[in-house]
Formats: structure tokens, C-alpha cells, sequence
């Protein structure tokens, strides 16, 4: 039998710090697929844990929170997150050449609608209603979107079939924003309809939930942490909705486009930083950007808010105008960017 020399304690040593070194290299990136940019950055920008705080803030005593809260979430949340989306198309050079003429042709489509039916008709009601409509499926299609990027991400698996989990999850919140709708309309016999439905559809919910128990027992994960927090809002929402509380309806709605709004900047990020990875040196653009993503992202934020601020003060009529238009836009290109040739670990949208 041969002999075998032991090692020297220095080599042992190595070997012992090497095996320790690779277990630590293996813990990280396994608790890195659990979040897109960081378990601190996605609890504060996509799982948006403190919208209660935002909705505090409203009823505060002394502070007019909710115009407040409204003012930021209006100029320089929700609007640059809707203008963000044309800024994506025209910086990824490289995919806007691969269907330039698309992208061209849908803008020149919702630019030649929006002013026919703005001179046909003298007002903008009908694209408003077209807009509550659209941003409404937009909303339940981006949420569950980054909902199935977290999945993607770890190592979550469900036995339930992903078209019956996407039309569950995103049915919950059309039900929730539509039912939001309502509260506005007169109480009648559709009422006691509807409040009967509000308890039926907290079924989706509790589905939802009952399914992260697994991922939960193993440790917290961005995917879970999400979706309580998502899911919670839109709970208190709907409980607002059917207890008659307009007060906490409207406070809760200005949380959930802030929610809407923030998490959306946060995933542009994140795209942009893999886009500008896989670009190589083809996109210099990107290159620049990508390393200084945060301080492009407040200042961008910044110069879209105050100019919106300007423009809405000015020319109030013809800035909605053109805020429907891009918003159309968004809509439309966000279905675009996400769904094409998307890689490893993109959702169909938000």
C-alpha cells in the first residue's frame, strides 16, 4: 500500500482558508440572487416597505402631508418614471436599430391619435378614460413582472403553472384598482354586490401569500418581502375602499403610484446596468452611466420634476396633453423593451 505523505501545516493551512474563502464566495452569491440591487435597496426602492409611513405622513397633525406626499409623488416620482422609459429606448442603441422603424411607427401612431381625438372632440376626457384603463393593466402586469424576476433570480420554484399564478396575482390588483374606481360612484344595490366580491377576491391574496411559507422557513428573500409588501397595500386599500373611507382611499392610492413609480425607476436601473455589461464598448454612453447610476437617476428625477412643475404651472392643457402621449408611449415601449429578446431572468414586463 502506498504511503501518503501528510501535508505541511502551512499547506493544510492554505487549504483550510481556501475551502473557508470559497464557502464565503458561494454564501454571498447565493444571498445575492435572493435580491436585484441589495437587500437594503430593494426593502427601501422595489418592496417600498415604508409606504405606511407615507401614509402616516398624510394624517399628520400640523403638516399638510398630503399635498406634500402628492407634490413629490406627482412631479418628481411618477413623472419621471413615465418619461424614464423613452430615455431606455433611445440610449439602448443597439435594440432600438434592431426595430427602429417599430419603435418610430408606434410613436407616430399615438402622437396622430391623441391630437385627432383632442381636436375632434375639444377635450381630453376620452383619452383620460383610455389612460385610468391602460395604466390600470399596466400596474397589475409591472407588478407581477418584477414579482417573476425575483423568481428567477433565486431558486424559488412553485408547482402551480406561471400562467395561473400570472392571471391570479395581476386579476387581485385590476380588482382592487377598479373597485378604487368605484368608491367615487353613488352607494346602491351594486354596492352590497361588490362588498360581498371583496371578500371572495382576498382569496388571491391569501394564495399568494400561503406559497412563500416555503421561501420563508428557508430565510428571507426579495421575492417574499415583495410581495407582503405589495399585497399589503393593496389589502388596506381595498379595506378602505369597503369600509367607505375616501380619506384613506385617496392617502392610499398616492402610496401605491409612489410604490408603482419607484420600484419601476429602481428595475430601469438595474437594466441598465446589465445592458451596459453585455454592451462591452459598444454603447460608450452606458458605459459612463452605469458606474454613476444613482447620482444620473436623482438628477434626472430632479430636471424631469421641475420641469414638469414649470410646464404644469404655464401651459397646464397642453402639458397633460403631452404627459398622455408619453404615457401612452410608456405603456406601449415597456411591452416592447421587456418582452424582446429579453435575457436569462427578465420578466414579460413591468
Amino acid at each position: 500500500m502506498a504511503h501518503v505523505e501528510p501535508l505541511p501545516f502551512d499547506q493544510s493551512v492554505s487549504s483550510s482558508r481556501k475551502t473557508e474563502v470559497t464557502d464565503r464566495i458561494a454564501e454571498t452569491r447565493a444571498e445575492t440572487r435572493k435580491w436585484i440591487l441589495g437587500r437594503a435597496c430593494d426593502a427601501f426602492f422595489i418592496a417600498n416597505i415604508f409606504w405606511p409611513v407615507l401614509l402616516l405622513l398624510q394624517f399628520a397633525p400640523g403638516f399638510e402631508g398630503r399635498s406634500g406626499i402628492q407634490f413629490w409623488q406627482l412631479y418628481f416620482i411618477t413623472t419621471p418614471h413615465r418619461w424614464s422609459t423613452l430615455l431606455v429606448v433611445l440610449l439602448d442603441q443597439e435594440r432600438f436599430q434592431q426595430r427602429k422603424q417599430v419603435f418610430i411607427a408606434v410613436a407616430i401612431v399615438i402622437v396622430v391619435a391623441c391630437l385627432g381625438v383632442r381636436m375632434t372632440t375639444g377635450t381630453l376626457t376620452c383619452l383620460l378614460a383610455v389612460d385610468y384603463l391602460w395604466n390600470a393593466w399596466h400596474f397589475a402586469a409591472q407588478h407581477h413582472g418584477i414579482y417573476r424576476i425575483y423568481g428567477r433570480l433565486g431558486s424559488d420554484s412553485t408547482s402551480s403553472p406561471d400562467r395561473l399564478e400570472k392571471w391570479l396575482f395581476r386579476s387581485f390588483l385590476l380588482y382592487v384598482i377598479f373597485r378604487t374606481a368605484s368608491a367615487a360612484a353613488a352607494p346602491g344595490a351594486i354596492d352590497v354586490w361588490l362588498s360581498r366580491a371583496d371578500w371572495i377576491s382576498l382569496i388571491l391574496p391569501g394564495w399568494l401569500v400561503s406559497r412563500e411559507f416555503q421561501s420563508l422557513i428557508q430565510g428571507l428573500r426579495g421575492r417574499s418581502l415583495y410581495l407582503i409588501s405589495l399585497l399589503s397595500l393593496y389589502v388596506s386599500l381595498l379595506w378602505a375602499v369597503h369600509t367607505h373611507r375616501p380619506d384613506i382611499v385617496l392617502s392610499l392610492a398616492t402610496a401605491s403610484a409612489w410604490f408603482h413609480a419607484s420600484e419601476y425607476l429602481a428595475i430601469i436601473g438595474w437594466h441598465m446596468q446589465r445592458r451596459a455589461n453585455s454592451s462591452g464598448e459598444r454603447n460608450v454612453l452606458l458605459q459612463w452611466i452605469a458606474p454613476r447610476l444613482g447620482l444620473t437617476l436623482l438628477t434626472y428625477a430632479i430636471v424631469i420634476g421641475s420641469g414638469s412643475l414649470l410646464m404644469d404651472r404655464d401651459v397646464p392643457e397642453m402639458w397633460l396633453l403631452v404627459n398622455v402621449i408619453v404615457a401612452f408611449l410608456h405603456y406601449t415601449y415597456d411591452g416592447m423593451i421587456w418582452k424582446s429578446r429579453r435575457p436569462a431572468g427578465l420578466p414579460s414586463g413591468p
